[in-house]
Formats: structure tokens, C-alpha cells, sequence
């Protein structure tokens, strides 16, 4: 386990959890914290045991995103950019199943890291935006990721107005997947992670990097890049041992 100011990460089992720590400033990222969660991901993203990371926020936000303090003072550069942008991609691309949990707020930077995470869960009172603008920003790759869950014309109004939805439109328009009570949220999230955890056999993960590509790939392209993919899947451990669990009449046990 590793644990400062910024954030800490804890496994056990195939369950990572990285929580942000920076509860006086409502776990808003600054250049030392864009630092750590880059090497954090990576090193998650090597893990051969960890197979669910949990990305949640401690005290009264998931995250408000950059450090609007550093901003202000000229300690943000594009550099940061860079290094979060990475850090996002790693969390993308890795192959593992990556579930935040959104409760507060969830502004700026963290809803770019929640699109760029598999599954959402959120409070229904989330306050959840990409306010940007207001310090004339861009809000970095959301600008791709938004539009391909809740459409372009919301994504214009969520990016371009700078306003805030909450936890219970998000779900509405499918930019979250499992709205939760505030009370006991963690717990709730952890039930969450436990039941994609169940269902995470090396199938699920490369169904994620195939679904990954959705919007990139073209037809002929992907279509090979399935075929590498299910070939991983159908000759792995796993593949062997939903085979003997449905022969046996029992749940697999995944690796």
C-alpha cells in the first residue's frame, strides 16, 4: 500500500482501490498529484493479480477536478495536461475493468477520468460537470469521450454552457450506469465492484479492449482484432474453466 497527501492505493485480492486523500481541497489535482496517479496507473496497469480498480474519492467529493489555486498562481502548465491526459489513457486502455465511484462533486478533470473509467456509479445529488470554460480551458479529451456516451448534442451543452447536471439526469442520458444512496456509498460501490469482479473473466476484459474501439476501427480492421482477441479469450484458463463449471453445474471461478 502507498499513501500521502494525494492519494493512496490499496489491493487485495483482484480488487484495487485508489482513493484520492486530499480532502481539504476537495481531492482538486495539482501538478504532484497529476505525478503520482500517472505512476500509479501504470504500475496498475502491470499487475498481473489486480483484475477491478475502484477509483473513489475520501470526504465530501469524488474529485473537483484541477487546482484552481495552482491555476491562479501560474504553477499549471502543459505539462500537467500531458501527464493527465496519460494517466487517463493508461486507465482507458489497461486490462482490467476500472469503476469510479462519483459522489459530491464530480467537476473538471474527474468527469474526464470517469469517461475514460468502464462503469460509473454515482450519488443521485452528484453535482457532475465540465466547467472548463469558466477559466477559458478546454476540458481536455472529454471533448471526445462525452459525445460518445450521452450524444453530440448534449456533450455541446454539457461542454460549451459550463453547467452542471446531477447524479439523476446522468443517469438519464447514460452518462452513469448505477446511481447509488448517499448513505453507506462506499459500501455501496464496493457491492458494485464485487459483482463486475464475479462476472471478470479474461472474455470480459477483451470484450473491453474490442468495445474500445467501436468508434475507431473500421469494419475490416476490427473484425481482425476481434478475431486476436476471442482467440485470448476462447484458449484461456478461463475459457477452460466456464467449461468444466457448466459441465459441473456450478459458477466458474475465474484466474
Amino acid at each position: 500500500m502507498s499513501d500521502d497527501e494525494f492519494m493512496r492505493l490499496e489491493k487485495e485480492g483482484k480488487l484495487a482501490w485508489l482513493t484520492f486523500t486530499r480532502e481539504d481541497h476537495l481531492n482538486a489535482m495539482n501538478n504532484a498529484g497529476v505525478d503520482q496517479i500517472n505512476r500509479i496507473a501504470m504500475a496498475l496497469r502491470e499487475d498481473s493479480d489486480v483484475r477491478v480498480v475502484i477509483i473513489r474519492g475520501a470526504g465530501r467529493a469524488f474529485c473537483t477536478g484541477i487546482d484552481l489555486k495552482e491555476l491562479a498562481a501560474d504553477r499549471i502548465d502543459m505539462d500537467y495536461h500531458r501527464c493527465w491526459e496519460q494517466a487517463l489513457r493508461l486507465f482507458e486502455t489497461m486490462e482490467k475493468l476500472v469503476i469510479v465511484g462519483m459522489h459530491g462533486y464530480c467537476l473538471g478533470g474527474a468527469l474526464q477520468l470517469a469517461l475514460a473509467a468502464d462503469i460509473r456509479v454515482s450519488t443521485a445529488e452528484c453535482q457532475i460537470g465540465l466547467p472548463a470554460i469558466k477559466e477559458s480551458l478546454i476540458p481536455g479529451l472529454a471533448t471526445m469521450r462525452l459525445p460518445r456516451y450521452i450524444g453530440w448534442g448534449r456533450a455541446k451543452k454539457m461542454i460549451l454552457g459550463g453547467q452542471n447536471i446531477d447524479g439523476r439526469e446522468a443517469l438519464r442520458i447514460g452518462l452513469v450506469d448505477h446511481i447509488v444512496s448517499e448513505e453507506k456509498f462506499f459500501s455501496h460501490l464496493d457491492e458494485i465492484a464485487d459483482d463486475y469482479l464475479t462476472a471478470c473473466s479474461v472474455g470480459t476484459r477483451m470484450s473491453k479492449l474490442a468495445t474500445n474501439q467501436a468508434f475507431d476501427m473500421d469494419y475490416e480492421t476490427l473484425r481482425q482484432y476481434y478475431f486476436e482477441l476471442q482467440q485470448r479469450a476462447q484458449f484461456s484458463p478461463d475459457a477452460a474453466e466456464a467449461k468444466r463449471a457448466y459441465l459441473g453445474k456450478r459458477e466458474p471461478k475465474w484466474q
